[in-house]
């Protein structure tokens, strides 16, 4: 038997809102309660600071006036400004001292007072007269005396009357008035206020148990708090500033006083709240438990039927709606992916019966083939009946998916089979299009047309050229399609799938975006040996490897001669290939740092065109591109040789006296004054071949040329190229060729 879930999940469902309500409604009542409270403190706080303001402003104001009225009509102040200390009598200054010491006893928050004068920067404090140099509040008179306005109020400063004095200064704030009043270029008399006595007198105005009072300045920074001791937190309720002296005073209660305000309410408003909490829970519990009898019916008959079909189907402790859900769930996922299932293994199935009637992996007969059309819902095959292969393969492959996104290229590919098949079915004949992706950048179209093979052909070229037509129009890539040979049974369709990818086979010679037909190609037959000129080939090498220029114009040539012959793509991967790997041979013998940059760098880049290209145009200027760069970096390390020029002119040397007999190691050796195995090494450096074989290199070369443009016998040639006796010659040649000097020449020259 399985919990009853559902009867908590609905007893519980009705708390949430009971619980809401009441609560809603007791904070509702306190917060009502808190807000008067709250406003009443308010008011009073505002009252308060307002009477502390006026005080503080009027002891200011009171301040200020008495000063303002001293200065307009105190004679010894006049005297004492009037005059130098040199011309005043010392009992005159004793008696303007005597006034300082009155000014200074008129209000409490008076700290101190003195007078600067100008004329001979003397000031006078009630304790001693002494030059401005040696008073201890030098700084704030310079500050005064460049203020522009004739009254300053400072900001809270210490104030010591001889310098040094760092202990015992007290916290002052300073009226300043400079005399006379409109004119104030003979001095200024300078009040200073103590916060300390303000302080003090804001202390006994607040209740620092409850409230509390701070007075700042107008860049903010404290100047007076009623709690000296320490800031307790509290809440701001009043934020007011001084008209007259600009500071800000900031009042309000501590926190922990806050909770006070929670004793307005009553203790036995709360028991009785929750009585009629209990009381509401107990008429949820019974109308709940009346309401679930039905439902706990259902779902006791709905759990018997599912034990009687599968006992292990519930697990323990399960809701009863979570046991229906999760069976529903599991229908509908075991129902989506037998869907899923099937169509995936329709499209597998399809697929690979394709590719088995195109390769020919088994015989297929007839019987099987108009089944599988009927399974794939396709028309059966009628007597009359061709097919062809058109086989259509998307140009550059590699430079458009790298274009688009996997999805949207898909999206493309999708483009591509839709538009097959909308030319196949605007043409007004009984036909049929199949088609499947055999390769990533090909697609295979089966067209199933009723009349002639010849016809078939002919017609399926035109199909496959509208499709070409309209992809180069509104796609932003190119197709290249291949047509295989009609077929009228289905065992000649392995044949026509084979010519249609041969057809495709000369897209690197003949070009991209195109109609290829098998039988319209006729390429000269290499036999299954080289598609190439190995002696060409070498000769390119050799002079590539020596840092000769006519490397490129015979690098030149071998494509040119491939052009001309129409190679297939097999037959140009070969000759890449050779030219790969007759390259790696010659630059085998130079130092490590050079084969490092061919193997790491340059042989990847060529080994990469190889494997991806589609015109072998294209590939003749990427190959010649890679291996100019390489050539550039192979002759900064030659001339970063200190030996190169020498090098290059032993060279040119064996080159000229090639026909000198005597022309060996130990000649070059004495002709440039060098030992012989380091001749050698920086020979082999140099140019990245043995001197040795270079010598006989130059020797054979215009032996060749002797042996092709001339009659000239064999003795006479060898002679001619520094061999006194032909059968050295012959044993050279033969080691280089391959063949004799005799048969060299009657292969050359018919």
């Amino acid at each position: 038997m399985k919990q009853k879930k559902w009867f908590y999940r609905l007893l519980l469902s009705y708390f949430p809102v009971f619980f809401t309500l009441v609560s809603v409604l007791i904070v509702l009542t306190f917060l009502l309660i808190s807000q008067l409270s709250h406003r009443e403190t308010v008011n009073a706080n505002r009252a308060y600071v307002n009477h502390v303001i006026q005080l503080i402003d009027h002891s200011m104001k009171e301040i200020d006036s008495m000063l303002v009225q001293e200065i307009e009509s105190a004679a010894l102040l006049k005297q004492f400004f009037a005059s130098t200390q040199e011309e005043q009598q010392p009992y005159t200054i004793y008696e303007v001292s005597k006034k300082i010491n009155q000014l200074s006893n008129y209000n409490n928050y008076i700290d101190s007072v003195y007078l600067y004068r100008t004329a001979d920067s003397t000031v006078l404090s009630g304790n001693m007269l002494l030059p401005v140099d040696s008073f201890g509040d030098k700084g704030f008179i310079e500050q005064m005396r460049q203020a522009p306005d004739l009254y300053q109020l400072s900001k809270v400063r210490r104030y010591q009357e001889l310098p040094g004095q760092d202990t015992g200064t007290p916290e002052v704030v300073s009226i300043t008035r400079k005399y006379p009043l409109l004119t104030g270029g003979e001095g200024l008399v300078v009040v200073n206020i103590s916060l300390h006595n303000l302080e003090r007198s804001l202390v006994e105005l607040s209740n620092s148990s409850i409230s509390y009072l701070e007075v700042r300045d107008k860049s903010g920074s404290l100047m007076l708090s009623s709690n000296p001791n320490g800031s307790v937190p509290g809440s701001v309720l009043t934020e007011i500033s001084s008209p007259y002296t600009g500071w800000t005073y900031r009042s309000g209660v501590h926190d922990i006083k806050i909770f006070q305000f929670f004793s307005v309410f009553s203790y036995i408003w709360a028991a009785i709240g929750i009585g009629v909490v209990v009381a509401g829970s107990a008429w949820i519990t019974f109308i709940t438990k009346r309401n679930y009898r039905p439902i706990e019916s259902l779902i006791h008959r709905v759990e018997e039927y599912a034990f009687k079909k599968n006992e292990a189907s519930g697990k323990k402790g399960e809701d009863e709606f979570r046991f229906i859900e999760r069976a529903i769930d599991r229908l509908i996922e075991e129902s989506d992916t037998f869907r899923k299932m099937h169509e995936e293994d329709s499209q597998f199935r399809r697929r690979h019966f394709f590719l088995e009637l195109l390769e020919g992996y088994r015989s297929i007969d007839q019987e099987e083939w108009e089944q599988e059309l009927q399974r794939f819902g396709m028309k059966a095959p009628g007597g009359g009946e061709a097919m062809a292969i058109g086989l259509y393969e998307i140009d550059r492959y590699a430079e458009v998916t790298g274009k688009y996104t996997y999805r949207d290229f898909s999206l493309l590919k999708f483009v591509l089979i839709s538009v097959i098949r909308e030319v196949a079915e605007k043409e007004a004949l009984p036909m049929e299009v199949w088609t499947e992706w055999t390769d990533q950048h090909r697609v295979a179209a089966l067209y199933r047309i009723e009349g002639s093979p010849e016809a078939c052909e002919l017609l399926v070229a035109g199909l496959a050229e509208q499709v070409r037509a309209w992809v180069e129009h509104n796609l932003e890539f190119t197709v290249t399609a291949g047509i295989g040979t009609a077929a009228g049974e289905l065992a000649e369709l392995p044949p026509s799938y084979r010519t249609a990818s041969k057809a495709l086979s000369f897209k690197p010679a003949l070009g991209l975006n195109r109609i290829i037909r098998q039988r319209d190609q006729a390429p000269a037959d290499s036999g299954g040996g080289l598609p190439y000129d190995g002696k060409e080939l070498r000769s390119f090498a050799h002079a590539y490897r020596a840092g000769e220029p006519d490397w490129r114009p015979l690098f030149s040539e071998i494509f040119r001669e491939q052009r001309n012959k129409s190679f297939t793509r097999e037959e140009h991967t070969r000759l890449l290939e050779a030219i790969i790997g007759q390259l790696r041979r010659e630059l085998s013998e130079f130092p490590e740092e050079v084969q490092s940059d061919w193997r790491e760098d340059t042989e990847p880049q060529l080994l990469a065109i190889k494997e991806q290209f589609d015109l072998a145009e294209d590939t003749e200027i990427r190959f010649l591109g890679i291996l100019e760069a390489f050539h550039q970096r192979l002759e900064t390390y030659r001339e970063s040789r200190s030996h190169l020029a020498l090098m290059k002119e032993v060279k040119a040397y064996m080159e000229t006296e090639f026909a000198n007999p005597d022309l060996s190691l130990t000649h070059l050796c004495d002709r440039f004054g060098l030992n012989g195995k380091y001749l050698s090494r920086l020979f082999k450096e140099a140019f990245g071949v043995k001197l040795v074989d270079f010598m006989v290199h130059v020797r054979i070369e215009e032996s060749k040329r002797l042996l092709t443009q001339t009659s000239l016998s064999l003795q006479q040639i060898a002679n001619a190229v520094g061999y006194i006796h032909d059968i050295s010659y012959i044993r050279a040649f033969k080691k280089i060729e391959g063949v004799t000097p005799g048969d060299y020449r009657k292969s050359h020259t018919g």
